[in-house]
């Protein structure tokens, strides 16, 4: 027996006819209205999630930026207060040679 034979191979008009039916009914088969807009929702969801991503690398940018301000700013608080320190380091040392300077003078 050939394939060709069968009565499953050979549906006919009838068997395509209910094959379309049965396509339908299962929900396989759309109209293009339908098809496109579910394309339409796609793309609107994929340019919003694309606005979003553009937004957040905004977002972030401006959060590195703020941060590198924000390290510099403490950089140079510490380097005033650094600064302030040594200078008084080196006042108070000026002073103790002074006053070292006039006990031994006093002294002797």
């Amino acid at each position: 027996m050939e394939w060709a034979q069968l009565p499953i191979v050979q549906p006919g008009a009838l068997g395509v006819l209910l094959g379309v039916v049965w396509l339908i009914i299962t929900g396989r088969v759309v109209p293009r209205s339908t098809l496109d807009d579910a394309r339409a929702d796609r793309d609107a969801r994929v340019a919003e999630a694309d606005q979003d991503a553009t937004d957040w690398r905004a977002l972030y940018v401006s959060e590195c930026e703020a941060h590198e301000l924000t390290r510099r700013a403490h950089a140079e608080e510490i380097r005033a207060a650094l600064l302030a320190s040594t200078e008084g380091a080196q006042v108070a040392a000026a002073l103790l040679k002074e006053i070292r300077a006039k006990q031994i003078e006093a002294g002797t």
